[in-house]
């Protein structure tokens, strides 16, 4: 069982897909392989075509926000979908976290909450095994979050834009 997003992945999406193959009818293991979320893919089934509708009407509210931010318009980066009551205050939580990685852990919260709602009452069916691998995608998303792998990004990255601009990056760990 997965508990909440916090938690370590308990076996791979390779894992779980091997093992459903081998008892799932073919379109239903199609629908379970194919479960993703992204929001831009289409192929959705099951449940995952209401959270495919909430994680776009999210994102499109995220990218309102940011060209706002920014000062510039959304045109060119929003998706068709319907606005979703409640996508805009999670993007509004998110986009007042102190660091891109809170706002991530939030939003992962938000679509594991979102999950939940929608495969409420399914225990034994397709539905069920289609939010596991939703949540199973966001915990191995999780674990791409490493704080020093992370750490490290940023510094080569800082650097280059340092580079860039002619600037010297002060050495020896303390901040001024």
């Amino acid at each position: 069982m997965l508990r909440g997003p916090d938690q370590h992945p308990p076996i791979t999406s390779k894992e779980m897909l091997d093992v459903c193959k081998r008892y799932l009818r073919i379109k239903d293991y199609d629908a379970l392989r194919e479960t993703t979320l992204k929001a831009d893919v289409e192929s959705a089934s099951g449940i995952c075509v209401p959270y495919r509708l909430w994680e776009m009407s999210l994102r499109n509210e995220l990218v309102r926000m940011r060209a706002a931010k920014q000062g510039s318009a959304p045109d060119g980066f929003l998706r068709e979908s319907p606005d979703i009551f409640g996508s805009s205050t999670i993007a509004n939580e998110a986009m007042a976290k102190e660091s891109p990685l809170e706002a991530e852990m939030y939003l992962d919260e938000c679509r594991w909450a979102k999950i939940d709602e929608l495969s409420a009452g399914h225990y034994f069916d397709i539905e069920f095994l289609l939010a596991y691998r939703l949540k199973l995608q966001i915990l191995e998303r999780h674990m791409m979050f490493e704080q020093e792998k992370g750490f490290m990004a940023y510094q080569q990255l800082y650097t280059r834009v340092l580079d860039a601009a002619k600037t010297v990056l002060p050495t020896g760990g303390a901040s001024t």
